[in-house]
């Protein structure tokens, strides 16, 4: 021991070639390792104070190339908890350049003056390293010294991606009740995932929103405050009492900074306590966005952990590491979003796990429910029906007559779809989808999608058709939100995806019974939403998605895509590969690439060296010959890269291929 002792240089929390994050006051409090201003120790609530003592979120960072780091603990007591590890109560963490390594922990007699000295590494060969000790949930302690090797250099750690702190306000969950680690918080996940910096102002059954808390977590200076209270609530009167008073202080100190409402996750028995205060909730915040709050969100805690996903808890109550990692998952694009920063890493959906028609139904039903909650597939038709309305194509010929619906959607939504009757009808409907564009009127264009043409050539051919936009994107409502903030929409159930999906559903509602025969075609989010809502409605015949979607293995750059195009929740349920397998079990889906796109999935937006992947074309229609293997004769899927498209479009050689398979 001497020898080691001997070869170490030891350093405490306030040398200033370390980093200590996550507590905001430490030099007010002289480096103390505590959450809170010592100044406010009589003002605050004595819980608060004593769980605050405790460094959650806390860490200490820097980089070294030390062959071996050895950490020097002091803690007030042994771990006492039931329902947390010693690890997860008094643990610290070592990440090694962003991966896990090792945990210095309490012992069983930890008393006041007694130190414990673990060896987190050693004799690693001597190459610079990111060193980041993630401190306890549950316990205070004091860093003693932190030893790296005599000679050893030490530099500053990685710079955040936004220099400023996620603020976190709120219970247990909020402080890290139950993680088997500190680095397994869903803070500390999150924010290893987008690089991004913490405070942990988590309170153990007394995260209640008190003025005096409000006026303190005010005073920081934050990127984003993330306000997730309300269990530790006994009543919604109670809660109601504190919740807009609490945000108000927020926006009041901090009028553009932006703040995140997370209303209860999922607990066992579904307290109705929770789902009234989940809706007061939901009611503040909508009031105050629609009073002109720009930059207030409001994420439904049940899109992070449902009611089925209990599991994922301890006690029923606080999430253990799986709900953790859910609930990192699920939130990571929305902050992403919020404080514009690129996503996470994308789901790895190279494996197909629907492999046959019964497993093609059971995961239908699983999305659905995911999509829209309990009240399952839309079964609702459009609120209004006009017909005998001019048609939004000018110029359309072998056209009877057109007729507009207007569908309403949960959170006040509403979208507009059209549909085309031919003079000479053949029986049969096609829904042309056209994404992100405000009108199918583009013939004129030089850069059109070539929408106008495609539904002349399908009228023309005696098909009905179906136009749908994307949400916000319809004509004279093209400066709605952008998509990420739809998930932040106050839906009751359910995912916002189904803002995308329904305004076909609806529509198809009110038309199934006039047509022997409904099929899908899109473009860019169209082709996304033709391929989603193709996995989901078996009505669909054949779908043709164009530069619409690929597996997101094989995106990288420009064509990530929007938020719905990659949302982590869904796709781990269901992977690209899986929808495509889903929209073609006896029937038909074709997919068309344009080489020279310029927007999403052309050759330009294939990196080949970055992903590991085969050059473009071989890279795109592999993954068309995986998919037709796991259908084998029971469906058919197919990969068209068309050589003619000049840009973003449905090219007229496009149309041709779409016709003649129409015609089969």
């Amino acid at each position: 021991m001497l020898g080691l002792l001997a070869a170490l240089v030891w350093m405490t929390p306030d040398d200033p070639r370390l980093t200590v994050n996550g507590l905001p006051w430490l030099v007010e409090n002289q480096y103390e390792l505590i959450r809170l201003p010592k100044r406010l120790e009589s003002q605050l609530p004595k819980a608060v104070w004593n769980l605050g003592r405790s460094p959650a979120g806390g860490r200490i960072r820097f980089r070294t190339d030390s062959p071996s780091l050895t950490v020097r603990l002091e803690y007030p007591s042994p771990p006492d908890m039931t329902n947390m590890s010693d690890f997860g109560q008094t643990g610290v963490d070592l990440y090694l350049d962003g991966v896990y390594w090792r945990s210095a922990v309490a012992r069983k007699d930890a008393a006041p003056g007694k130190l414990v000295e673990t060896e987190l590494f050693k004799d690693l060969p001597a190459k610079e390293r990111e060193i980041t000790l993630y401190l306890p949930l549950y316990k205070p302690v004091a860093v003693r010294g932190i030893g790296v090797a005599e000679g050893a250099k030490l530099a500053a750690p990685t710079r955040f991606a936004v220099p400023k702190p996620v603020v976190y306000y709120g219970t247990s969950i909020t402080q890290g009740g139950c993680a088997s680690r500190p680095g397994m918080s869903y803070q500390a996940i999150l924010g290893r995932a987008l690089n991004l910096d913490h405070v942990n102002l988590g309170f153990s059954g007394s995260g209640r929103g008190e003025p005096v808390v409000a006026e303190m977590v005010a005073e920081l200076d934050a990127s984003l405050f993330v306000m997730d209270f309300s269990q530790n609530h006994p009543t919604l009167e109670s809660l109601a009492a504190v919740y807009e008073p609490f945000l108000q202080t927020l926006r009041s100190k901090h009028p553009h900074t932006p703040i995140l409402a997370i209303t209860a996750i999922a607990a066992a028995g579904s307290p109705p306590r929770l789902a009234a205060m989940r809706e007061h909730i939901r009611q503040v915040v909508s009031a105050r966005i629609a009073a002109g709050d720009k930059n207030l969100t409001l994420v439904d805690g049940l899109t992070l952990m449902s009611q089925a996903e209990v599991d994922g808890t301890v006690d029923g109550v606080h999430p253990n590491d799986l709900g953790f990692q859910r609930m990192a998952d699920r939130l990571a694009p929305t902050v992403a979003a919020i404080l514009k920063r690129p996503p996470a890493a994308l789901v790895d959906d190279r494996e197909i796990v629907v492999t046959s028609a019964a497993a093609v139904e059971r995961k239908r039903a699983e999305l659905i429910e995911f999509i829209w909650g309990r009240a399952g597939f839309p079964k609702t038709r459009p609120a209004k029906i006009e017909k005998a309305v001019a048609s939004p194509i000018a110029g359309l010929t072998g056209l009877r007559s057109v007729e507009r619906f207007m569908i309403r959607m949960a959170a006040g939504q509403e979208n507009t779809t059209h549909h085309l009757v031919p003079a000479q009808g053949n029986g049969r409907l096609v829904v042309l989808h056209h994404g992100h564009a405000c009108s199918f009127d583009d013939a004129g264009e030089a850069r059109g999608g070539g929408m106008a043409n495609t539904a002349a050539q399908l009228l023309k051919a005696g098909y009905a058709v179906l136009l749908v936009h994307m949400p916000h994107f319809r004509p004279g409502d093209c400066a709605g939100p952008p998509h990420a903030d739809l998930f932040a929409l106050p839906l009751g159930e359910g995912s916002a995806l189904q803002l995308f999906l329904e305004p076909t559903a609806q529509s198809l509602n009110a038309l199934r019974g006039r047509y022997k025969r409904v099929d899908m075609v899109g473009l860019s989010g169209g082709g996304w939403t033709t391929t989603v809502y193709a996995a989901l409605d078996p009505a669909i015949r054949a779908s043709f998605p164009v530069a619409g979607a690929v597996p997101l293995y094989l995106r990288s750059a420009g064509s990530v895509g929007d938020l719905e195009q990659f949302l982590p929740a869904f796709y781990k349920r269901a992977g690209y590969p899986d929808l495509f397998v889903m929209g073609s079990m006896g029937r038909l889906q074709m997919h068309i690439f344009n080489r020279r796109d310029n927007c999403c999935f052309g050759e330009a937006q294939h990196d080949a060296l970055k992903l590991g992947a085969a050059p473009y074309a071989d890279a795109y229609r592999g993954f068309g010959e995986t998919v037709q293997k796991t259908l084998g004769s029971n469906g058919r899927f197919r990969v068209a890269i068309d050589e003619q498209a000049t840009h973003h479009m449905i090219s007229p050689w496009a149309i041709e291929q779409i016709l003649q398979v129409l015609g089969q």
